[in-house]
Order: C-alpha cells, then structure tokens, then sequence
C-alpha cells in the first residue's frame, strides 16, 4: 500500500475532507492522528473509520494546546511523516459587522493554527523527511463577497507555504500548498438558513457561484492529496490547484 508504515497528522479530521483524507490515508496503510475540537465528533469518525485513527482532541488556535498535542502524538504514534494543514473555519459576514472575536477566529484557526501545527511537527518531521500539506482555498483568486477575511488568511497560508518550503529543503521536509476549488458536501451547512441564503443570493449576484463550477467528489481531492504525500524524493509540488471542470 502507497502510505503502509507511516503516521499522518490531519486538522480538522473530525469532518468533512479532513475525514475523508484520513479514510483514504486508512486505506492506504497508514496510521492518523486526527485533530479536532470536538471530542465527540472525533470519536465518531474513529468508529467509521477504524483502530488505524488516533483521536487528539485540540483546539490549533491555541498555541499550548497545540504543543501538549504533538507531544502526545510524538508519545503515542512514535513519530510523524506528514501533516496536513485542513482545519478551517469560513463565517459569513459583511466585514462592517463583524465582530472582534470572528476576525481573530478566521485568522487563529486558518493561518496561526497552521503556523503552530508545523512548528510543532517539524522536529517529528524532519527525522522521517516527511511532508506538510497546507490546504488552501479558490477564494485567493476569486475573492468571494462575505468571505473576505477566509480568503485573506488563505493567501496568507500561501505565502507562508512558500516560504517555509524554502526554508525547510535543506533538511528534506517539503511543503506544499494544496488549492481546493468549490467541494460537493456530504453533510449539512453549519450555517443557518437566512445566512445561507445570503451567502447564495450574494455569490449568484457577484458572479463567483458562476466561477467556482459544479464542484468536486471528495474523492477526487483526497486522491490528489495522496498524490501529494506518495511524491518520490526527488521532486516536489508548490503549488496544486484543484479546481471544479464545469
């Protein structure tokens, strides 16, 4: 199997791609440390899953938390060969009425959270020469209406992709930054109805439901991140944009 003996990291492994991507890295023979903050959620996905799934309860925009995460991760699994950066939170809001604590959420989560799971992952990382994965987001070049603080603190998790990359190529870790377009879901929206039809009426007025096409399987976007994690040594992928064909 591509993945049989390693052990991968996942944020946001409780739902949706973040649990998609630890069923296929299941599959594929390798052992998952899923990180989340809901304790419950993340015991469910274990259960659907399989014993091949650890569960690690953790709030990533918390930088202690963070690091009591990967020591127990370091103590349990014996180690690390990839982390993928998934987590993120996107609340709809006109930036006029947001809240202090919605703009510091997006930016904890999306972009500090990254920063802390790697920092913390390196030391585990650069013994196996693994890989990080930073998932990213259509919204860097399509700057969605409502989501304006999402797409900001996804092109800043480019830029930090990129220039960790570099920093982290002399001791064999690689970086990538994995761009995801529109995805089909498979469970309900977490937003209520009036902003959901909000955020719909707006993107079908502004033009970007048009831009972003039907979406993808998560399959689809769970295949490519394997594709990501199985790259021979001797080359590496920056960029990968993923993106709806119709």
């Amino acid at each position: 199997m591509k993945l049989a003996s390693k052990t991968i990291a996942i944020t946001g492994g409780s739902h949706g791609l973040g649990k998609a991507l630890a069923k296929a890295c299941c599959k594929e023979g390798a052992r998952v440390a899923i990180i989340g903050r809901n304790s419950s959620k993340l015991e469910s996905a274990r259960e659907e899953i399989g014993d091949r799934v650890a569960c690690f309860p953790c709030d990533i925009g918390d930088p202690i938390a963070v690091r009591h995460t990967f020591q127990a991760i370091k103590a349990e699994m014996g180690g690390l060969d990839a982390l993928v950066n998934n987590a993120a939170i996107y609340p709809i809001f006109k930036l006029e009425k947001a809240t202090d604590d919605q703009l510091r959420s997006v930016i904890d989560t999306n972009l500090l959270g990254a920063m802390y799971c790697s920092r913390e992952a390196i030391p585990l990382l650069q013994k196996a020469r693994g890989d990080i994965i930073n998932v990213s987001s259509e919204a860097v070049r399509f700057y969605p209406p409502l989501l304006s603080v999402y797409a900001a603190s996804k092109s800043a998790l480019e830029a930090f992709s990129q220039s960790l990359r570099v920093e982290l190529a002399p001791s064999g870790v690689r970086v990538s930054a994995l761009r995801v377009g529109h995805l089909l879901r498979e469970d309900a929206s977490p937003l209520d109805e009036q902003t959901y039809k909000l955020m719909m009426q707006t993107f079908e007025e502004t033009g970007f439901m048009a831009a972003t096409g039907e979406g993808m399987q998560l399959d689809t976007v769970t295949a490519t991140a394997i594709h990501l994690l199985t790259l021979p040594e001797d080359a590496t992928i920056d960029l990968l944009e993923l993106r709806s064909r119709r």
